[in-house]
């Protein structure tokens, strides 16, 4: 949660020239997912901003075009409009990226509900769970086999990074992940209150986790060399943080939380330091904490592989009924 101490990763010396790499990144034109674009934008990299508002999205790039030299001319950014509580939307922002490129190195899922009130999702989900959890299932599915062949490629690096929080730990104990009424129930806790709103938004964040962890089974299982990553960025001072936070709360984040530049520190490293590709074995399917530190989570379902493959199974069962529906494809 807290990032003490004075990291020794520095952005601008330790993250290596990502030309000719490709990223799509979720919630790109706000808050860390702002600086990690512009961060990989200075290091040449071509970036997706898939995010909800396009007149936000092409705010950023504009700002982002006048302050890094030559990517305007390169048109290294490029917008994809998503909302992801919406499968359907979400689906249709993979075919748009794959009509467009034919590899993906890194795929960073930043976006994100925060701790905000009980409501259900076009497709019937709880919306921290259809936005935290469902939208970086069906979104990674659909772009699993362009990940598969950009790791076949020589000198490749892929990973698949979702951005989780020390808050799994308030999702409530012995959690159920098998229903999609479930899903909808959080353990009967509908509540406002902001222990409620705590319990629903931390549930979705364990399912991140969850979710790494099976994934990173599944592509170990095929001899894929694909890294998957649930990180920690820490407390870090957001206007979403801020808006959704008791006074009490408020006090703490503005006390120990950082900035939403150094916020981006944990995303950075793990989409891009060499060590993570040079010890794979040592991070695969990890939980990464604030400034990179590699570390066990703190809900002790965490690490359960029935539950990480009981949440798959519902993950597959219920994005196919949803995705079939209407006659879409899934």
């Amino acid at each position: 949660m807290f990032n003490f101490g004075a990291p020794s990763y520095n952005p601008d010396r330790d993250v290596p020239d990502q030309t000719g790499r490709v990223f799509l990144i979720t919630g790109a034109n706000a808050g860390i997912g702002y600086h990690i674009t512009k961060q990989l934008a200075a290091k040449g990299a071509t970036i997706y901003l898939a995010c909800r508002s396009e007149q936000r999205a092409l705010a950023a790039i504009a700002k982002l075009e006048g302050e890094i030299s030559g990517i305007r001319e390169q048109k290294r950014l490029r917008f994809l409009q998503v909302d992801m509580s919406s499968m359907h939307s979400v689906q249709r922002l993979a075919e748009e990226f794959l009509k467009r490129e034919t590899r993906l190195d890194v795929l960073l899922h930043n976006a994100g509900r925060l701790l905000e009130g009980y409501e259900l999702s076009e497709d019937g989900i709880e919306l921290c769970v259809a936005t935290n959890h469902l939208g970086v299932f069906v979104l990674t599915q659909a772009l699993l086999p362009t990940l598969k062949a950009t790791a076949a490629r020589p000198d490749s690096d892929v990973r698949v990074i979702v951005t989780s929080s020390s808050v799994h730990a308030q999702a409530p104990k012995n959690v159920k992940v098998d229903s999609l009424e479930a899903w909808n129930d959080h353990a009967g806790n509908r509540s406002e209150t902001f222990m409620g709103r705590a319990q629903r938004y931390g549930t979705s964040k364990l399912m991140n986790i969850l979710w790494a962890m099976r994934l990173q089974q599944m592509i170990d299982e095929e001899h894929v060399p694909i890294t998957v990553l649930a990180i920690d960025p820490g407390m870090i001072l957001t206007s979403g943080a801020i808006a959704t936070s008791p006074w009490y709360m408020l006090y703490i984040i503005k006390l120990f939380g950082v900035s939403e530049e150094r916020g981006a520190y944990t995303s950075l490293l793990c989409a891009t330091s060499a060590e993570v590709k040079e010890k794979r074995d040592a991070w695969e399917g990890q939980y990464v904490k604030p400034n990179g530190v590699l570390g066990a989570p703190d809900h002790k379902d965490a690490r359960d592989e029935a539950k990480a493959k009981a949440l798959w199974d519902t993950s597959v069962k219920i994005a196919d009924q949803i995705l079939t529906r209407d006659g879409a494809s899934s």
